[in-house]
């Protein structure tokens, strides 16, 4: 696995997919394969930036979200990256640092085939447990427990890494004027002057 200072999960795998699952103007796996109207598939990002079709140099419609989707070249794609992170995971004993990389690039994706990695890496860094844990830095257990935060995974943070200071969360500002109540808060709070 490369620099875990890539972007995005495109980034970290196109430097060993095959070149069919790459954008032929980028050369970056592709996240959202779309058919132009030459008949050439191109990543949606790609012609999003281009406003012509690259082939024909004819202008692309307005609504680019209305090109037909590669279905099959995305499932492809999907398979690629679901083993790539697969091989993370069965590596994150070995290679903890990007198993993290991996785990933040794929943070926020809902495809199939990063929630599928995305499992398979919690569950190796389940397996690696908290003393495997202490052969990261600190800034990255930091980054690690932020990450599982934001997969709504808080308690496999605080099960990995018991020893990490966490800052402490201030609850939410209510939006409700002073004194006023909630309809729940109003029934079980005795009103003022009445029996307490």
């Amino acid at each position: 696995m490369g620099s875990p200072a890539k972007e995005t999960l495109e980034e970290e795998f196109s430097t060993d997919a095959p070149e069919h699952l790459l954008d032929p103007i980028t050369f970056q796996l592709f996240r959202k394969p779309v058919v132009a109207p030459s008949g050439e598939t191109y990543d949606l990002t790609t012609l999003q930036r281009t406003k012509n079709d690259p082939l024909t140099r004819e202008e692309l419609p307005h609504d680019l979200s209305a090109l037909p989707v590669n279905r099959a070249l995305k499932r492809q794609v999907d398979a690629f990256v679901q083993q790539k992170l697969e091989g993370v995971a069965s590596n994150a004993g070995k290679d903890l640092p990007a198993a993290l990389a991996c785990l933040r690039l794929a943070l926020g994706r809902t495809d199939d085939s990063c929630l599928n990695g995305t499992r398979a890496i919690l569950q190796s860094l389940r397996e690696v447990g908290p003393g495997g844990m202490q052969r990261i830095s600190l800034r990255e257990q930091q980054d690690l427990d932020a990450t599982l935060q934001r997969l709504g995974e808080a308690s496999l943070g605080e099960e990995l890494l018991p020893g990490l200071s966490r800052p402490k969360r201030q609850p939410p500002p209510s939006l409700l004027p002073p004194g006023e109540q909630t309809p729940l808060s109003a029934a079980t709070t005795p009103a003022a002057g009445g029996p307490s």
